[in-house]
């Protein structure tokens, strides 16, 4: 059997069940849906957050989920900023083998912010005892964290 919705599409009997279950089921503890809008495109969209989300954080998520070219290229990008975060506190911060100074760790990652809005191509950083830390964008648009450790190893006899 189908029904008719207010907009005159017909929608299979048992989806309409589904749907109905869907908007009912209960919610985790601490969870909530709200309403949210594209920051490019206006584009409405519910999102299941942490109660006491802003509105901001709402329409952030939102825009990261939208199908809209700018909300992707967007969402890209702050994925290969986090990807190259993550990965710039695995090789360095105090979780890393040989951890360096975090303050060098910080700057790393102010230099991946400014990257991404290509204010510059790379920075590379002389930590001392033989390691280098650089952070660089790639000819293909993603960014590259590399730490180089020189062992030199020198005899005079």
């Amino acid at each position: 059997m189908k029904k008719k919705t207010d907009g005159g599409h017909a929608i299979p009997g048992g989806d309409l069940e589904g749907m109905g279950q869907e908007e009912g089921r209960e919610m985790p503890e601490g969870v909530e849906s709200q309403t949210g809008y594209c920051h490019f495109c206006g584009q409405g969209g519910v999102v299941h957050t942490m109660i006491g989300w802003c509105q901001d954080e709402v329409n952030e998520a939102v825009t990261c989920r939208c199908q809209c070219e700018e909300a992707k290229k967007y969402a890209e990008s702050k994925e290969r900023v986090q990807k190259a975060k993550s990965r710039i506190e695995e090789l360095f911060s105090s979780t890393a083998e040989k951890p360096i100074d975090q303050g060098v760790v910080n700057i790393m990652s102010r230099a991946v912010d400014a990257i991404e809005e290509k204010a510059m191509k790379g920075i590379t950083i002389d930590v001392g005892q033989g390691i280098k830390a650089r952070v660089s964008r790639m000819a293909k648009g993603s960014i590259k964290v590399e730490r180089t450790e020189m062992v030199k190893a020198s005899f005079e006899e």
